[in-house]
C-alpha cells in the first residue's frame, strides 16, 4: 500500500496496459444519461461547468498502485491523469494530486496523521443519548459519554500531513484552534499512563500496535484535547496512479487538415515514380510509331 505522508511520487509510465478498454459507444451511453440526469437539476447557463457536452471529454486507462486498472475522462487530452486531482468519495474533497480512491477489503487500519491546517467549522445538534448504552459500551462506559439533553456540537474540517482530509470535534462550541488543545492534569495524566501501562501487561491484545502508540503519544503530551493528530480513513484507499495509457476521445474528431506545403516525398519515392513515368512513355511510343506505320502502308 502506498503511504502518501512519504511525499513520495512513482515515476508515472505512458505504456499500453493489459486489457482492452471498454466500448466507446457503452462510455458515451452512459454519459449521456448521467448528463441528462444532472441537467435536469441545474439551469442551462451553469450545463458547460456542471454537464459538459461529450465531445469535450478524452478517455485513458490508469494503472494503479495496487495493480488495478481503472478508466477514466478528463477535459481534453492535454495533461495526464497522473498530473490531475480526482474526487475522493465525500462529495467536497479531492485527493493530491495523481492519487485515485481505490476500496480494498484488506487494505488495513486507518494511520494516524498529524493536523497540518484547520479549515471550515460547522455546527451540528444531536438528540439526547438513549439511556440503554449501545453495543459497543458497557453501562459503565455509557454514563460517562451519554448525553442526557439534546446538544449542538462544532466541527472542524482539517488537513493531515498526508494531504487529506478529515473532521474533528472542538473541546466547546466556543473554542478556536488559535487557542490550543486544552491538558489535563499532570496528575491525572500520570494515573492514567500508569493504568494504561498495567491493563497492556494484564491484557497485551487489548489494542492494536497502531492505536497503543496513539494512546503513548497522547499521555505524553499530556493528553490534548482536540488531539494534534487524527486518523485518515482515506489513506487506506488512496492510490497513486504509476501508469495510463491513451484511449482517445469520447467522441470522434474529425481528421486533422492535411498541411498546406507538404514535405517533399522522399528520393527513393521519386526515383521509382521516374521509373514508372519512363516505361510509360516508352510504351506510349512504341504505340505511336505503330500508329504511323500503319497510316503510311
Amino acid at each position: 500500500m502506498a503511504d502518501p505522508a512519504a511525499d513520495m511520487r512513482l515515476p508515472v509510465l505512458a505504456r499500453r496496459l493489459p486489457g482492452r478498454a471498454k466500448r466507446r459507444t457503452d462510455v458515451l451511453r452512459e454519459y449521456e444519461k448521467f448528463n441528462a440526469d444532472r441537467r435536469r437539476t441545474i439551469p442551462p447557463v451553469l450545463w458547460p461547468f456542471f454537464a459538459p457536452d461529450p465531445d469535450r471529454y478524452y478517455r485513458w486507462r490508469v494503472q494503479l498502485d495496487c495493480a488495478c486498472i481503472k478508466e477514466l475522462m478528463t477535459p481534453g487530452d492535454d495533461t495526464p491523469p497522473s498530473e490531475r486531482q480526482w474526487r475522493a468519495p465525500r462529495d467536497d474533497e479531492t485527493l493530491p494530486p495523481g492519487q485515485l480512491y481505490c476500496w480494498h477489503d484488506e487494505s488495513g487500519h486507518a494511520p494516524y496523521r498529524d493536523i497540518v491546517e484547520w479549515g471550515d467549522r460547522r455546527e451540528v445538534s444531536f438528540p439526547a443519548d438513549p439511556a440503554e448504552p449501545p453495543e459497543w459500551a458497557d453501562a459503565e462506559v455509557w454514563a460517562v459519554l451519554r448525553h442526557d439533553k439534546p446538544h449542538t456540537s462544532a466541527f472542524w474540517k482539517v488537513t493531515l500531513d498526508c494531504g487529506h482530509l478529515e473532521e474533528v470535534v472542538a473541546p466547546t462550541l466556543n473554542w478556536k484552534p488559535a487557542d490550543g488543545p486544552r491538558l489535563a492534569d499532570a496528575s491525572r495524566v500520570k494515573q492514567m499512563t500508569e493504568e494504561f501501562e498495567q491493563l497492556l501487561i494484564s491484557n497485551p491484545t487489548l489494542e492494536p500496535e497502531h492505536q497503543r502508540e496513539h494512546t503513548r503519544r497522547m499521555l505524553a503530551s499530556g493528553w490534548p484535547i482536540p488531539s494534534p493528530e487524527r486518523q485518515c480513513y482515506t489513506c487506506p484507499h488512496a492510490r497513486v496512479i504509476v501508469a495510463y495509457q491513451r484511449v482517445g476521445w469520447l467522441t470522434p474528431r474529425n481528421e486533422a487538415p492535411k498541411p498546406e506545403n507538404p514535405a517533399p516525398p522522399a528520393r527513393d519515392v521519386l526515383e521509382r515514380r521516374l521509373r514508372r513515368a519512363e516505361a510509360e512513355a516508352e510504351r506510349l511510343r512504341t504505340q505511336l510509331a505503330g500508329h504511323d506505320e500503319g497510316q503510311d502502308a
